[in-house]
């Protein structure tokens, strides 16, 4: 369900959107637990009133004893349409987020920064998963084996009770559960990996060295401990270029026209693309033969229109996360097992529910079946060139929702089964030497067996595309050098024509 004010999803747990504070229709103002204000990162004055006063006067309900602060400054109130601050005419004005009142009112985002003459004040609307900062400034440097937490970081809970973990300097997200959370809190310099095992099993009841030492691995490997680097996300298979500073633009096409999709009527109609794409297809079956274009301009235009699907598949993934009110860090292209893709980067939803995040994901190949839907209705008219169009999108389709592949299948089921790291993971159980696959089998113990399986088919199905990649890059080639093969023999062709008229 989207905002009827931003347009942004809204949870239906909450009564307001957390993007732009607006009540949802119908539902009153005080249907949750009373906001806050967190004055100067220090006191917290819950509004549970209809009207909350702000000012430096005794009188007010919220007193902030600073001179840049008027007597009678600023007023709050609780609206049918969420909660609304007013300028009272002050000597050094308020400002809402960006904006400056001066006498005006502006209504309240959650999360929104007020600033009242020169004090900063926070207003926050009562939810638990809240994104909690770590600065860095209370670390200190302990030596001899006593780990300890280092640099920024930004922890929200899930709505499902996980957690992410940003570091904010390498913008890198880690999912982590309520112990590994606990881990990390107690890295403070001061405890040794035994003061860790001990108070770990003062919480919950068990001797757990193994898990301490595998999110100890983890944060070092994102240079969170004190003395670490992060390690660059580089695979063999994966080469990438992008460019940043996209998100403003995604931003006005989303409140443009691209909130558009995501209304009822939008969804519906993308359904019934893909069913009847598919209808249409098994009727223009009969009419067309793979690989007969229907002349060059026919070749011309199925590469022009897969080139826009490929397009318009990242710019799916882009407005969900811009309907989610989330931030597209960058987009690009790369080479995965040696086949080119363009991509857009959505980690910015790790910050989202796990649903967001599969639906994010979805975006991309559920829009390119659409797409071939309306390629195979132009196939079923009789287009050639249509119908391989088609044909090309639904293998496009089909190759995107392989889970096996670090495609957006991958990413739908590693979201599904809560395994952000799954092709990692079971790779790493198939061939590590202790604490795998055959070290369990030495041990008699039960193996992993769904771990392993799903790593023999990735491994078989990577192996696979390896064998396939030359062929398919050498006719990608050939089709995106067709307008060069075909001037070269345009031009061949008059040459020689023309010495056939010379030697006559």
């Amino acid at each position: 369900m989207l905002c009827h004010a931003c347009r942004v999803h809204v949870r239906r747990d909450f009564p307001y959107c957390l993007h732009c504070g607006i009540l949802r229709p119908g539902v009153p103002a005080d249907a949750s637990g009373p906001p806050r204000l967190t004055v100067d990162g220090g006191a917290e004055h819950a509004l549970s009133e209809h009207v909350t006063t702000v000012g430096r006067g005794p009188g007010n309900d919220v007193v902030i004893d600073h001179p840049s602060v008027s007597r009678s400054h600023a007023r709050i109130e609780r609206t049918a349409a969420g909660y609304v601050v007013e300028d009272l005419g002050s000597f050094n004005g308020t400002r809402a987020g960006a904006r400056a009142l001066r006498s005006s009112s502006c209504r309240l985002a959650d999360g929104m920064e007020l600033l009242f003459g020169d004090v900063p004040v926070v207003f926050e609307q009562p939810r638990a998963d809240r994104t909690h900062l770590w600065d860095g400034s209370e670390d200190t440097i302990v030596h001899g084996g006593r780990p300890q937490r280092h640099g920024a970081v930004a922890v929200k809970q899930l709505p499902d009770g996980s957690y992410v973990l940003r570091n904010t300097s390498t913008g890198r997200y880690i999912e982590l559960d309520e112990r590994d959370l606990y881990v990390w809190r107690l890295l403070d310099g001061r405890r040794s990996v035994l003061d860790l095992v001990v108070e770990y099993a003062d919480e919950y009841g068990e001797l757990a060295l193994a898990k301490i030492e595998r999110a100890l691995r983890v944060f070092a490997d994102e240079g969170l401990l004190h003395g670490t680097q992060a390690r660059p996300a580089r695979r063999w298979y994966h080469v990438e270029w992008s460019i940043g500073g996209l998100d403003g633009l995604l931003g006005r096409a989303y409140r443009s026209f691209g909130w558009v999709f995501f209304t009822g009527t939008g969804k519906g109609g993308l359904w019934g693309l893909i069913v009847a794409g598919l209808l249409a297809l098994w009727a223009a079956t009969g009419q067309h033969r793979l690989l007969d274009f229907g002349g060059p301009l026919g070749i011309v235009a199925a590469g022009a229109g897969y080139l826009l699907a490929t397009l318009l598949h990242e710019a799916a993934h882009a407005l969900t996360v811009k309907s989610y009110g989330r931030r597209v860090n960058r987009a690009g292209v790369a080479l995965i097992l040696g086949l080119p893709f363009a991509f857009v980067d959505t980690s910015d939803m790790w910050l989202a529910s796990r649903r967001a995040r599969m639906a994010v994901t979805l975006a991309g190949p559920l829009t390119t079946a659409a797409l071939a839907g309306l390629a195979s209705i132009g196939a079923a008219a009789g287009s050639a060139a249509s119908f391989q169009l088609a044909v090309m999108l639904y293998l496009s389709t089909v190759y995107n929702l392989n889970p096996l592949l670090p495609t957006d299948g991958y990413q739908a089921l590693s979201d599904l089964v809560r395994r952000p790291a799954l092709r990692e993971e079971s790779f790493g159980y198939l061939f590590r030497r202790e604490g795998g696959l055959w070290s369990d089998l030495r041990q008699r113990r039960a193996p992993r067996i769904g771990l392993a399986l799903y790593a023999l088919l990735a491994l078989a199905t990577a192996l696979l595309t390896a064998a396939m990649t030359p062929p398919l890059v050498f006719c990608v080639i050939m089709v995106a050098l067709f307008p060069v093969w075909l001037r070269l023999g345009w031009r061949r062709r008059k040459l020689s024509r023309g010495l056939a008229g010379v030697t006559r």
